[in-house]
């Protein structure tokens, strides 16, 4: 099982590799600014990695608002598939 800081660890990787931006140094409740096309590429990334299934009409746009609440979200889909 995954812990928080390995998924936030992984989380700054994959938004560094989608937005083709750094966010290697992001702070964990700092605003993400994605836009819709980062959001679904993120999205496709992000049941990759995690091996997670993402029903993207059902997903809150604060999801994708901070680091934490992305982890957070993130932390539940993992741990719901298991």
């Amino acid at each position: 099982m995954s812990s928080q800081q390995e998924i936030i660890t992984s989380l700054r990787a994959t938004l560094t590799k989608v937005c083709k931006k750094d966010f290697s140094t992001i702070e964990t409740d700092a605003p993400l600014n994605l836009d819709s096309i980062n959001r679904i590429s993120l999205i496709v990334e992000l049941e990759w990695v995690h091996d997670i299934e993402i029903e993207s009409d059902e997903l809150d746009p604060e999801v994708f608002e901070t680091l934490n609440a992305l982890s957070t979200y993130v932390e539940g889909q993992v741990a719901a598939r298991v």
